[in-house]
């Protein structure tokens, strides 16, 4: 993808000015609008993407996005194609046996959507998953995600179809080719239910918020022997959240707060 320079973050983490220290390679979902993507003149933008570039910001390193496939970023940070990961990735305790994340900066939960006359039942009244009532649907996920972890643990007689971007899930499920579809509420309210083509679309059920599954919230992927670039990242979230440079960064994208409850 690009060349990989390998280099320690010494001089980064000892205060080093930013042409002493080598950028931070910083890995980003550039499908997911409108937390990370490409705009017509390919620069890359996004929630994710500016909170990466803050983070550089607040511990003096410039900062590289490298586009990377959903499926490839814990391997791509293994591998030492890049040092972060800031695509919208829950913490799980399954991601954490092989990388660590920064303190959460994002909420993190998820929500199916159907017709607003669809005749499904995904979720109790207490919350809990309904393998019957969507028996016959199919339900349209992201591949390589934590939805498809719980819809495969909690659905396993489910019809499932996957994709690797939300845009052509949304298509499809307009196009009738999937009865529903299961993600984050952030994304599909801002991408298609608050838009005129989602106006016969709603929320089908209860928001699923499963730590076990979905974790605590959304948080930056590091290396596990990176220990002290985490406690760099951790210092300049919490910072970033006391400052206001946190919420200017939300501010931009939303009307309401999209922090965890334990940073807010």
């Amino acid at each position: 993808m690009k060349k990989i320079i390998v280099f320690t973050f010494a001089g980064l983490l000892l205060g080093a000015t930013s042409s002493q220290a080598a950028a931070l390679k910083v890995a980003a979902d550039c499908t997911y609008p409108p937390f990370g993507y490409q705009d017509a003149n390919g620069e890359i933008k996004g929630f994710d993407v500016d909170v990466a570039r803050a983070i550089g910001r607040q511990i003096g390193s410039e900062v590289e996005i490298i586009c990377q496939a959903w499926d490839g970023m814990i391997p791509g940070l293994l591998a030492g194609k890049y040092d972060l990961i800031s695509a919208s990735m829950s913490i799980t305790e399954e991601r954490l046996q092989s990388i660590n994340f920064s303190v959460p900066y994002r909420s993190s939960a998820a929500r199916f959507v159907g017709l607003k006359t669809l005749d499904a039942k995904p979720v109790t009244d207490a919350g809990e998953p309904n393998p019957e009532g969507v028996a016959g649907k199919t339900i349209g996920l992201q591949r390589s995600s934590t939805y498809a972890k719980y819809i495969a643990e909690k659905y396993p007689q489910a019809t499932v179809s996957e994709y690797d971007k939300v845009d052509n899930m949304i298509l499809d499920l307009q196009a009738g080719r999937v009865d529903l579809i299961f993600a984050g509420p952030i994304k599909l309210d801002n991408d298609f239910l608050s838009k005129p083509e989602g106006k016969d679309y709603g929320l089908v059920g209860p928001e699923i918020d499963d730590v076990s599954y979905f974790g605590p919230g959304i948080g930056i992927g590091i290396r596990k022997a990176d220990e002290d670039l985490l406690k760099n990242v951790d210092g300049a979230l919490t910072a970033m959240f006391k400052d206001g440079n946190f919420k200017a960064i939300n501010d931009k994208y939303w009307s309401f707060s999209v922090l965890p409850a334990s940073a807010k």
